[in-house]
């Protein structure tokens, strides 16, 4: 088989490797159970394929045969972004990667208050003493997260709809409130992981996360 050594480029990686993927259908996100809103996680993600192809020519039963099926999945903008080109071997897998990012870091003590005060500020929106402006704290938008990804990684929940009725209505409320801007659902996971930008670009490092090391001990 021919040999192509070429720098990742998300869209030809994308096209190349479309047909693979089995659409799942479905509007909410599959790790955390926001609306997904039309957006779709690849897994495994494209960039795996790419560097599984090592720039040789590929069929889809040496695909499947690595990776089984590979699937399209409703996801929502936040969850996608915190995956970037996280492989995994589950949604459980996944969902603990996601919820890295929003869980507190030890580093910071005052990172505790953040979510001290996220909970506090969706007691009082419940108890009708604030408005939809809350979701504009980051904090509150990690509590949601870390409730939702947690839950289900812990089997508290089974799906989302198992959701308690606080975490089901501060979902809906965050994904309007969300929509309302544009790009407000990117700066927003920026904003709840503290990055000052998206360095998660696959290109970026040639092993993301390590994984691919990994494979190797």
């Amino acid at each position: 088989m021919g040999r192509v050594k070429e720098r990742y480029n998300r869209r030809a990686a994308e096209r190349r490797f479309g047909r693979v993927y089995q659409l799942v259908a479905g509007d909410k996100c599959i790790y955390c159970g926001m609306p997904s809103d039309g957006k779709h996680d690849h897994q495994p993600p494209v960039y795996i394929l790419h560097r599984f192809a090592d720039g040789c020519l590929v069929t889809k039963k040496m695909i499947r045969e690595r990776f089984g099926e590979c699937k399209l999945v409703p996801c929502c903008t936040p969850c996608n972004m915190g995956l970037g080109a996280y492989h995994g071997c589950n949604d459980n897998d996944r969902r603990r990667e996601i919820a890295n990012w929003f869980l507190v870091d030890e580093r910071h003590p005052e990172d505790k208050l953040v979510l001290t005060l996220g909970y506090k500020l969706i007691e009082d929106r419940l108890q009708g003493n604030r408005g939809t402006e809350i979701y504009e704290f980051p904090g509150v938008g990690r509590v949601i997260y870390v409730n939702a990804l947690i839950g289900l990684i812990e089997g508290q929940f089974g799906c989302p709809a198992e959701f308690p009725e606080w975490l089901q209505t501060t979902q809906s409320e965050l994904a309007e409130w969300l929509r309302a801007a544009p790009r407000r659902k990117a700066q927003y996971f920026l904003d709840m992981a503290n990055l000052s930008s998206y360095d998660l670009l696959p290109h970026a490092r040639d092993d993301p996360r390590g994984q691919f090391q990994a494979e190797l001990l």
